[in-house]
């Protein structure tokens, strides 16, 4: 590993995705003591209750409600959180308190750019801050430094899960060390809250991203996912769904949901009209979309959906976005039919991602690369490649966006932030080695937050966005109007 300079001016190895040696090291013990009480055989705790009736129109959490329970106005506003750990947790909420902070004048009134957002697909990390938001609104700005962005959930989470009580406790009781990090989600970030309080709140709708190692694809938090399992979504904790999405394989244990039998749920005309048009247009990637929804039809597949961290399938949660406009049809038929979509004027999409560039020893001498280096370049190779793939698909589909729901007066802007977009070389090399985890020096974390503002006031679609909604703003200046 490689001999660079640390965040706090000190020298310091790095190492996987950024991560510094104590953090690699904690990491490994971790993983240790993960593989030596993994020969206790644990047993998943189920607590998606099966649903003889699935709920109503009015009550699903199901994006197709939400639109239709709340105006999307001029502006149709979808954000992206990726995951890494505390890092992306930070550099999304630097992202909403700059759009709480910024306004514009509409019908004489000043309006804030953040209550123009309609929609938050998060993974891992970012599912934190987007889930608090859902759930508390405003009160973010107040309290999730606190809460969750200056604490130490690392080490929080190391004594509950490894601590050697706690091993031996599940040690007799075949429970899953997830449970332990599922309590104290529920118990000191979200306060016992369920996604009845998320379809309750008047903020954008959530979307939490997992991913199914049964059905080898994404598994999003909605009724609609839910409806397959004969299950209500309302029920079920919101740090259960955030704990999911941020399971590290190995490190936890996966989080299972049931799928239950009776209920009055039958394969949805969506789903059929999808598989015909895979096979009408020899679409490959709807055509895998459909059989990962069939997979939970089939009586003869396991029972349980067993679920692990969001970034296995998508690390920017853009794949749901794609999914959802995909698997209903496409844009002109998710839309078109809305009586508020006459007014949309804008169509914006903002990702926040919060990946690293790694640093390896590879290349620079005949020695043969390390084992870590080889693992670092290939995790990084991975993720990389796939997050371009999906910013160009997610860019395609949003000029499809635009065509298919209006006319030539939609503007569509395709906002992606990342920390590589720093111009200080210097600046650029402190942000990267920043780790993915869960504990941040208060420093670093104050640094993210600023950075994504930063990164945000100088993007070219956003100042485009500022200027047509008149707010004028310009290159390095603060572009904020009081409310």
């Amino acid at each position: 590993m490689k001999r660079e300079p640390s965040s706090n001016g000190k020298r310091g190895f790095t190492g996987v995705m950024g991560l510094t040696l104590p953090h690699l090291c904690l990491m490994g013990v971790m993983a240790v003591l993960a593989i030596l009480s993994a020969g206790c055989a644990a047993k998943g705790k189920i607590t998606n209750l099966p649903a003889g009736q699935l709920p109503g129109a009015e009550t699903r959490y199901s994006f197709e409600n939400h639109i239709k329970q709340h105006d999307i106005g001029s502006i149709m506003f979808i954000l992206a959180f990726s995951g890494g750990g505390t890092r992306a947790a930070a550099l999304s909420y630097g992202v909403l308190e700059e759009l709480k902070n910024t306004c514009y004048q509409a019908d004489g009134q000043n309006q804030r750019l953040l209550d123009e957002v309609d929609r938050i697909s998060s993974v891992s990390g970012g599912s934190f801050t987007a889930a608090y938001y859902g759930l508390f609104g405003d009160r973010i700005f107040e309290d999730f430094k606190d809460v969750f962005l200056y604490k130490n959930v690392e080490k929080e989470l190391f004594s509950r899960v490894f601590g050697l009580f706690d091993m031996l406790g599940r040690s007799f009781s075949s429970g899953s060390r997830t449970e332990d990090v599922i309590r104290y989600y529920d118990r000191h970030i979200f306060g016992g809250k369920t996604f009845a309080d998320l379809q309750r709140s008047s903020k954008p709708f959530i979307l939490i991203n997992a991913t199914d190692l049964n059905s080898r694809s994404q598994f999003v938090f909605s009724q609609r996912q839910f409806d397959f399992l004969c299950s209500d979504l309302a029920q079920f904790k919101v740090a259960r769904a955030v704990a999911a999405s941020s399971a590290v394989p190995v490190l936890f244990h996966p989080v299972l949901v049931e799928k239950h039998p009776h209920c009055n749920f039958e394969k949805p005309d969506w789903l059929a009209a999808a598989k015909q048009e895979a096979a009408k247009s020899d679409n490959i990637r709807l055509a895998e979309l459909v059989q990962s929804m069939d997979y939970y039809l089939d009586d003869d597949n396991p029972p349980y959906a067993t679920l692990v961290d969001g970034g296995v399938t998508d690390n920017l949660g853009l794949r749901a976005i794609s999914r959802n406009l995909m698997l209903s049809g496409g844009a002109a038929e998710l839309y078109s039919s809305k009586k508020d979509v006459a007014r949309m004027k804008h169509i914006v999409v903002l990702v926040v991602n919060a990946s690293t560039k790694a640093v390896t020893e590879i290349g620079k001498s005949r020695e043969i690369p390390s084992v870590i280096d080889v693992i670092t370049a290939v995790t990084d190779i991975q993720l990389h490649l796939y997050n371009t793939e999906s910013n160009s698909l997610l860019k395609a589909e949003l000029m499809e966006l635009v065509k298919a729901i209006s006319d030539s007066q939609v503007q569509p802007y395709f906002i992606d932030l990342n920390v590589d977009d720093v111009k200080d070389p210097q600046e650029k090399l402190y942000l990267n080695q920043i780790p993915t985890s869960f504990h941040l020096e208060k420093e670093q974390t104050d640094k993210l937050i600023e950075t994504a503002k930063n990164l945000l006031r100088q993007n070219e679609d956003y100042q485009r966005l500022l200027t047509n909604l008149g707010v004028g703003a310009t290159a390095g200046n603060d572009h904020r109007v009081s409310p």
